[in-house]
């Protein structure tokens, strides 16, 4: 760190002598000098110079409106410049990367991983470059100078006009020397700023109604000090009831959070899984579809016991679950809350979680191998359940979701044998959720591929595929699965 802080004071004499520096009040309270910084800062840290005119022109007003500092960084570290004057090959790209990023060089199996998640993306070697320092920077949540925004919030109306736009930050921020600029696919949204959330929040109310879609790029500036400070944020706003199939893909992490046994969701906390899950969707992205993270919880969990109510089976504590769904809106990941009911009926035991499915970023899965009979013991047989079943779960969470105003929801049942689901064809597409057949079980490529062929589904459903980390012998790859020809691509992986 001793490096940086070097090159941000050189960087400040510098701007000092070219007449930049903060000398008056008015020139501190003008965010457009925070970003002249931001740029310069930028490419001294990793192009060993000051921008040029040309290329202020190009990011100050892009920082604006339409870029992160992260996009700004991301596009440099992308460049043949840079490339080049790190050495010209990947192995050294990798290392002065994780030098910029988190102050060390990266090991050879980092070194090793990194190549491999370029070469399966698609695009120029520049593009290819930029993507992994983008998702570098993410997963390690990057910043420069440490003033840092977690994420953009937004807040619409039923008929999906934007009434708030909000950047968020770890610890409270001081609004009379901060400034707030929100931006909406390139348009500046006016308005007034109020402060939420103990000051962890500066929220702008837009003085006239904003569209119902496009990139928000919120930022805010401190720019009464020696040195700017920038924290800024991206996000998109997504028009209600906008399909999530095929717009994105879906890739999770699965299991409980309480114990490891059941997933690799149970390996970490929260926070940890959110930075793993993201690592692992990256790859599944693609131009035009990107990948989005998900946790898959399993919120009531069969059991060899009867228990007290006689089910089979253990509803989750909803704090429990509360806790992993707010770590996710942080990271913009979702939820999909996973019901294996034991003796009980699937109504009932989603019924029980109905105020975290109010949660727009949670969704829920039905696993009918834990779906028993009144005489079935969990892990003595494989369950079923009817179609008649999951239309009954479906209609009510659809009128949930209608009623309520929410964004079409993941509606997804495990299936690897046909008789899991009786009467499979009576199935009914309901509005407002994207429903979801993924095909489970653990093997070889082959038999998975076969699981997968007899289960898949067409539109309007959508298709699911389960990977075991552990129990599956020689494990699809990323780009395997987007390279499936005789099967669908699916649009929702789930890594157990």
């Amino acid at each position: 760190m001793r490096l940086k802080l070097s090159i941000t004071l050189t960087l400040f004499l510098l701007l000092s002598m070219l007449a930049i520096s903060p000398a008056s009040a008015d020139e501190a309270a003008d965010h457009g000098f925070a970003t002249a910084w931001v740029v310069d800062s930028a490419f001294t840290d990793i192009i060993g110079r000051l921008a040029t005119e040309a290329e202020h022109e190009q990011w100050d007003t892009a920082l604006t409106l339409t870029h992160t500092e992260s996009d700004l960084r991301a596009s440099l570290f992308g460049t043949k410049l840079f490339f080049e004057s790190v050495g010209g090959n990947s192995n050294a790209f990798v290392n002065a990367v994780y030098e910029h990023i988190v102050d060390r060089s990266a090991t050879a199996v980092e070194v090793r991983d990194a190549r491999i998640s370029m070469r399966n993306t698609e695009g120029t070697p520049a593009a290819k470059r930029r993507r992994f320092a983008r998702q570098f920077m993410e997963q390690n949540r990057f910043d420069a100078d440490r003033f840092r925004a977690t994420r953009v919030i937004v807040d619409r109306t039923n008929e999906g006009v934007v009434q708030r736009v909000g950047i968020l930050f770890p610890t409270a921020v001081d609004p009379s020397a901060t400034s707030l600029s929100i931006a909406i696919d390139g348009e500046v949204v006016e308005g007034r700023v109020t402060t939420r959330r103990e000051g962890r929040l500066l929220t702008l109310l837009p003085s006239s109604p904003e569209k119902l879609s496009g990139r928000v790029v919120a930022s805010a500036a401190i720019t009464t000090g020696p040195i700017p400070l920038r924290a800024d944020a991206a996000s998109r706003i997504d028009p209600i009831f906008e399909p999530l199939f095929p717009a994105i893909r879906m890739v999770a992490y699965y299991g409980n959070h309480q114990t490891s046994l059941l997933g690799v969701l149970g390996e970490t906390g929260p926070e940890a899984a959110a930075a793993r899950v993201k690592a692992a969707a990256a790859p599944f992205s693609e131009p035009g579809r990107p990948a989005v993270g998900a946790f898959e919880l399993i919120a009531t969990v069969a059991q060899a016991s009867a228990g007290a109510d006689g089910n089979y089976s253990t509803p989750s504590h909803l704090e429990d679950l509360q806790a992993w769904i707010d770590v996710a809106r942080e990271h913009d990941l979702y939820v999909i809350l996973d019901i294996q009911p034991g003796r009980s009926d699937f109504l009932t035991e989603s019924k029980r979680y109905e105020s975290l499915l109010l949660e727009p970023h949670v969704g829920l899965a039905l696993d009918p191998e834990w779906r028993m009979k009144p005489h079935q013991r969990p892990g003595e047989v494989i369950g079923q359940v009817s179609a008649a079943e999951v239309n009954s779960v479906s209609a009510w969470l659809s009128d949930l979701v209608v009623e309520n105003g929410l964004p079409e929801k993941v509606f997804m049942v495990h299936q690897f044998q046909t008789r899991m689901i009786t009467d499979r064809q009576d199935l009914i597409d309901r509005p407002g959720l994207a429903t979801v057949i993924h095909a489970d079980g653990f093997g070889g490529r082959a038999i998975k591929l076969t699981t997968y062929a007899t289960i898949k589904v067409d539109e309007p459903f959508w298709n699911g595929f389960k990977l075991f980390i552990d129990e599956d012998t020689n494990i699809f790859r990323p780009a395997d699965v987007l390279d499936f020809t005789n099967v669908p691509v699916p649009d929702l992986i789930t890594y157990q």
